[in-house]
């Protein structure tokens, strides 16, 4: 209830500014795929490192037409995190402000749906940064990856209980993992399970 009555202020409050397309309802059938890399996993504290999103369009998904952005290197970015996405302060040494993140992000990503595994995160780390410096929260709707695969195993294989673990689903649904604990690989890996997701039977 309190993030619909959010929503509900943001968008009366940017009805008429440049942000006001993302508000819209979405009217096509294109989703992008998101992932974030953090320094950790409590979205309250941990800060931004990599985001990618990635088109699904038609039933393709859209590799040459992806976003990856690293940010500047973040004063938490350690060892722990670091030995996860295997990426060091020097590899960001070029990397974006937050604030050209963000405002590529929402260029790119328009009002159109937002999936992925533990999607909630990835939003919930985007909003930490994308409310003190705009004023809203993301307004798009999302795509849970691991609740639509619990879904549809429920009606391919009742007698399972489904494994919804990220390695595990791309297993199940054959799909490859592309460069785990990148953003992009991450990302298009989502992209590749949400596809083949969308097929009525699964063997």
């Amino acid at each position: 209830m309190l993030r619909q009555l959010r929503r509900f202020s943001d968008r009366h409050r940017h009805a008429h500014g440049p942000f006001a397309h993302l508000f819209m309802p979405y009217e096509g059938s294109d989703v992008i795929a998101i992932d974030c890399e953090t320094t950790g996993l409590d979205s309250r504290h941990a800060e931004l490192v990599s985001i990618a999103a990635v088109p699904v369009k038609q039933g393709r998904v859209l590799t040459s037409q992806a976003l990856d952005i690293k940010l500047e290197a973040p004063d938490s970015l350690e060892g722990s995190s670091i030995r996860i996405h295997r990426l060091r302060p020097v590899d960001l040494d070029e990397g974006e402000s937050v604030v050209a993140t963000l405002e590529q992000l929402l260029e790119f990503i328009g009002n159109r749906p937002l999936v992925g595994w533990c999607v909630d995160f990835d939003v919930a780390m985007v909003n930490r940064y994308l409310r003190p410096l705009m004023g809203f929260d993301l307004p798009n709707t999302t795509i849970e990856l691991s609740s639509l695969y619990q879904k549809k195993m429920r009606h391919w294989k009742p007698e399972l209980e489904p494994d919804l673990h990220f390695d595990a689903m791309a297993a199940a649904l054959q799909v490859p993992v592309m460069e785990r604990h990148t953003a992009r690989g991450d990302a298009v890996t989502a992209a590749l399970m949400y596809l083949q997701l969308q097929k009525s039977t699964m063997n």
